[in-house]
């Protein structure tokens, strides 16, 4: 690689860390890189209760976090500050807001904002660079998004100390805020601005450039406590991927890990689905595989179809039920807790079955009254409304994601340099995945309010019907009926399944912990 002569109008925030001259010489270690997730705990606190900083792993392999089933995050250390971030494989840049700031960065005096989702969650700061230090390996100079100002769908994150979000996606052009408003400004030839993974598979340039993800999953019994982050290699529990099919990135260079989806099936009839995206291979849709996304989210239609196959589920329009994953409705469906569902998404004619504890959470509820409390268990699939408008059918996001390895390669170096493509190896065996469900749910509902049938439960939260002695007395520790309404008039409309029953507490399912 060439050495060129950069000049940048940048200003030093702090005392200097690091010499602009070094940015000409940028020398890399070789090697391959293994994050090991552990379960999930509690952000450490100061004696007044401040989320205390977090600590880098003094071992090569950093540990990753996984929060309550919700964000699976990493330590690293950006211009000298441990920060918590969350991964993301639906976007590219790299963004920090460390409640006690960073000591020190290169500013580059352009500003940008990241959006995500449907545009209402964002953040907006400085670009800066700084070194960025993960394990083994140290970037230099690293650009990223020194944040100022955040969306209010930022602050579970905040309140659950994570402070960044690290983009596993593409780096290609129009995918990076960071690196388009750089080059713009410093030329297009420019690549210091590119992203973290683009750096690290810079450092070894014979070497194929691919990541490969498995999620864990927390309350289940089949083992997927512990989870990995490999870069450049494979996780070695799970190096059968390698002959797996190679699923391509479909449309090719979209510049995001879409995928074509070949089926999604309920208790082995396939739903019907018809693709909103000209270049879906036909009979197929075309899927958005992003770990920045808690749970499976599509067309409201493609919901019905998946919980209206399970007897006794109850669809309560703008409900007053409070929601446990984004959805753009206040549409809730009501689940059977302890419902055997066999959900089986098949991607490059390979199925993956879902586990039922990623279908629907469980959680405690409160009645309008505020006289009563009930479990209650609620669908995780959420309507996807015009969030993927032209770009995919649906994001498959975390509640996919914990049932396959997943192996992302970019096409970009080594042995497999060409069209980027997928890998993925099933960890959910679906033979056991439901006697895990009754199992685990029958044990922790030993401790909770009871169930009852979801169609009243529906009845009481619309007001069409009132408490009366159901459930158990309302003690605290609810979600209160109505907290997430605000979308319009409560029992707006009730949508059920044909067999109505529900059956005892002793048949009743582990709760899912929900932000």
């Amino acid at each position: 690689m060439g050495t060129t002569v950069l000049t940048f109008p940048f200003s030093m925030r702090g005392p200097p860390a690091f010499s602009l001259l070094s940015l000409l010489l940028l020398s890399y270690e070789a090697s391959a890189l293994k994050l090991t997730i552990q379960r999930p705990s509690k952000p450490p606190r100061t004696p007044n209760g401040n989320i205390r900083p977090p600590k880098a792993s003094a071992d090569v392999n950093n540990n990753l976090i996984n929060k309550e089933n919700e964000r699976y995050t990493a330590n690293i250390t950006i211009s000298g500050r441990v920060v918590n971030v969350a991964l993301d494989t639906g976007s590219t840049d790299l963004w920090v807001m460390p409640p006690e700031g960073l000591p020190s960065f290169n500013n580059t005096k352009l500003n940008a904002t990241l959006r995500y989702g449907d545009g209402t969650d964002f953040v907006r700061g400085d670009i800066g660079v700084g070194k960025f230090e993960l394990g083994q390996y140290t970037i230099p100079f690293q650009a990223f998004l020194n944040v100022k100002e955040a969306a209010e769908a930022e602050e579970p994150d905040f309140r659950s100390g994570i402070f960044g979000l690290w983009g596993l996606g593409f780096n290609t052009p129009g995918s990076s805020e960071i690196n388009d408003a750089i080059q713009k400004s410093f030329g297009a030839s420019q690549n210091w601005g590119q992203s973290v993974l683009a750096n690290i598979f810079a450092q070894n340039p014979t070497g194929a450039d691919y990541i490969g993800i498995s999620l864990s999953r927390t309350g289940d019994q089949e083992g997927t406590a512990d989870a990995s982050l490999t870069i450049s290699e494979y996780d070695s529990d799970y190096e059968a991927v390698q002959n797996a099919p190679k699923i391509p990135q479909t449309p090719a260079n979209s510049g995001s890990w879409t995928v074509a989806l070949d089926s999604l099936s309920v208790n082995g009839k396939k739903i019907t689905w018809p693709s909103t995206i000209r270049t879906a291979p036909a009979g197929k849709n075309i899927v958005h595989l992003d770990t920045g996304t808690t749970n499976i989210m599509m067309p409201a239609a493609q919901v019905a179809a998946v919980y209206s196959a399970i007897p006794g589920a109850v669809l309560s329009r703008n409900s007053y039920i409070p929601q446990t994953k984004f959805s753009t409705t206040y549409d809730v469906w009501v689940v059977p807790c302890n419902a055997s569902v066999n959900v089986v998404a098949s991607f490059g004619g390979q199925d993956f079955p879902i586990h039922p504890l990623d279908v629907t959470d469980m959680q405690v509820v409160t009645s309008p009254d505020g006289r009563r409390n009930y479990t209650v268990c609620i669908g995780t699939f959420t309507d996807v409304g015009t969030i993927v408008s032209g770009a995919s059918d649906a994001l498959f996001g975390d509640s996919f994601m914990r049932n396959a390895y997943t192996v992302f390669d970019f096409g970009t170096g080594g042995s497999t340099k060409g069209p980027a493509f997928v890998q993925m190896l099933s960890q959910t065996d679906a033979t056991k995945s439901i006697p895990d469900l009754i199992s685990v749910r029958t044990k922790a509902m030993a401790n909770m309010p009871p169930e009852i049938a979801a169609l009243d439960l529906v009845k009481i939260f619309n007001g069409t019907e009132a408490s009366g002695n159901t459930g158990a007395p309302a003690t605290g520790g609810g979600s209160s009926g109505g907290s997430n309404s605000g979308s319009g008039s409560k029992g707006a409309g009730t949508t059920f399944a044909p067999s109505m029953s529900v059956v005892g507490a002793l048949s009743l399912l582990a709760m899912i912990s929900c932000i």
